[in-house]
């Protein structure tokens, strides 16, 4: 094929774009009843098999359900044994990636459409088949020269002119700056099962702002992460479409956001905008909202949480917060709880995206679902929810999550989330540390979360060392990976 990486070529009711194609796959593309389908490099009609030989363990970036044993770790996303996914409807639960395959010689699948997408499916026997669905309207992009990475760009590039993303050429500078959020300081502080959802306060945002003072680091943002809100029925849960400050925590939420900016920090707020609870205050005076209950629960278990509905004003509810606090000064939305599906959060990350676009160009607008087709409606992705747990692999999930940030965003921004992980129990002076210095080459902007004194004078030291390092350095926080 003399043009083999362009070629791409959309016929009928499915097609696939064929690079650095062998011949044996060829004489594998089927329709169940193994009829041999490859005629001018495409594949043409409804139902249609591509059977692709392939090697374990398959590289499933969107695939973040953990099982049973495995927190912390990363083992989910490199499948040996037999499966069957579709990467559209599974859940994008802490951190999932593109809809693409890798297995272990390079070999590259990916999905281009999210036409027909709930019969987009990878299915994988547990040997060396792997059998992708292509229903109509689907494209598939397939490479087998075994240079995964140089596929997987190739594969960027198509999907960014597709998708209409094009990476920054200027950013706001705050953007680039270091962040501070006040999440794992909450844990380290709390003494009791959910203290730290309340102990947020004026107080305590003055006290973490006078130690990153006291330690001499670099100004930056600063994001107040779960626990400013109110919670209506007294729990936990009920915060989720409550985005209103807890009046005993804050009597004057502009005046925190006043003190933050007048120390010279960026204020930034923590999210959970896709969830809402049925005891909400947007549930209450909007109950149109309330849409699906979590993939695989029930809908009568107690106290469960539904997701935003998709098809509700979720632009006009998320334009009315966004822009509440956007006039108190708040610059920086850390967007979480994007855990249903993948073809529920699309739609619930196009409106709020779009609603803070629609306020302020400069807002940055963060999630943790890198998967390109999501990651079209964020400025940042980062890297989520490390463990640093010492029975299970923290060092590969460290590994593993980068790769699927700046894999998966192309031209996006990468926050190299939570110094430290965020279990505080589990971190010792010597993991902070390595968990520090595995972030030093990477491209994005450092986040600390728990304060490091509690682990000693030489975390401190060299956590200051990295920040300014990083301050004083070329500041190259955007995924180049296309």
């Amino acid at each position: 094929m003399s043009n083999r990486r362009d070629f791409i070529k959309k016929a009928g009711l499915g097609s696939m774009a064929m690079a650095g194609l062998s011949t044996s796959t060829i004489g594998n593309l089927t329709i169940p009843n193994q009829e041999n389908l490859f005629s001018s490099q495409t594949i043409v009609g409804e139902g249609k098999q591509i059977k692709v030989k392939v090697t374990a363990p398959l590289f499933c970036p969107f695939q973040s359900v953990n099982g049973p044993g495995e927190k912390g770790g990363n083992s989910y996303y490199y499948q040996s044994k037999s499966f069957f996914y579709n990467p559209f409807t599974c859940k994008a639960n802490g951190m999932s990636g593109s809809p693409v395959v890798i297995d272990a010689n390079g070999k590259f699948i990916g999905f281009m459409t999210t036409l027909g997408f709930e019969n987009s499916i990878y299915s994988f026997d547990g040997n060396e088949t792997l059998t992708v669905s292509v229903p109509e309207g689907q494209e598939v992009f397939l490479d087998e020269t075994g240079n995964g990475d140089e596929a997987w760009k190739e594969y960027n590039r198509i999907m960014m002119k597709r998708l209409n993303i094009t990476p920054y050429k200027q950013i706001p500078k705050f953007w680039e700056d270091v962040e501070y959020c006040t999440w794992s300081e909450q844990k380290k502080k709390s003494t009791k099962k959910h203290e730290h959802f309340h102990l947020l306060n004026h107080e305590f945002v003055k006290y973490y702002i006078d130690k990153i003072n006291e330690f001499g680091y670099p100004k930056g943002k600063l994001t107040l992460d779960h626990g400013w809100g109110t919670f209506p029925d007294g729990g936990i849960n009920s915060g989720f479409g409550s985005w209103v400050p807890d009046p005993k925590k804050f009597p004057d939420f502009r005046k925190t956001m006043d003190m933050i900016n007048e120390k010279g920090f960026t204020p930034g707020l923590w999210i959970g905008f896709p969830k809402i609870h049925k005891n909400s205050l947007a549930a209450k005076n909007y109950p149109e909202l309330l849409g699906n209950y979590a993939f695989g629960s029930k809908p009568d278990r107690k106290d469960d949480i539904q997701y935003l509905n998709g098809q509700a004003d979720i632009y006009g509810y998320a334009s009315e917060v966004i822009s509440c606090f956007h006039k108190m000064g708040v610059m920086k939305f850390k967007i979480d709880m994007s855990y249903n599906t993948k073809s529920d959060m699309l739609p619930i990350h196009r409106a709020l995206y779009r609603a803070a676009k629609d306020i302020d160009q400069n807002i940055e607008m963060e999630f943790h679902v890198p998967d390109i087709f999501l990651s079209k409606y964020a400025d940042v992705v980062r890297t989520n929810d490390i463990w640093l747990l010492d029975e299970y692999n923290w060092k590969g999930r460290v590994k593993t999550h980068y790769e699927i940030c700046y894999k998966s965003a192309p031209g996006k921004g990468i926050n190299l989330d939570h110094i430290g992980g965020n279990s505080t129990e589990a971190i010792t002076d010597k993991k902070f540390l390595e968990h520090l210095e595995g972030y030093k080459t990477k491209k994005g902007f450092p986040l600390v979360s728990a304060l490091p004194h509690h682990w000693g004078k030489r975390c401190v030291k060299e956590t200051g060392e990295y920040l300014w390092s990083y301050e004083k350095g070329e500041k190259n926080i955007l995924s180049d990976f296309y």
